[in-house]
């Protein structure tokens, strides 16, 4: 499981922007960080959220790969 950190920009007359500002796969880590993005914003237009992400695919090395 992964945990992004979201940043989305709200804009008056345009469509809002999301970056994604950083990711971890432990969701306390997770719940830390966004807890230190949402102190040191100062602005009004942007706000901070988490997106919990399940990879649909899990890449595996071929099984003659692990046997060498």
């Amino acid at each position: 499981m992964m945990y992004i950190i979201l940043k989305e920009k709200y804009y008056s007359g345009i469509e809002n922007s999301y970056d994604i500002v950083d990711y971890t796969d432990s969701e306390d880590k997770a719940k830390d960080m966004l807890q230190g993005y949402q102190l040191i914003n100062q602005e009004k237009s942007i706000k901070y959220a988490i997106i919990k992400y399940n990879p649909f695919f899990v890449y595996k090395k071929d099984k003659e790969e692990i046997d060498e």
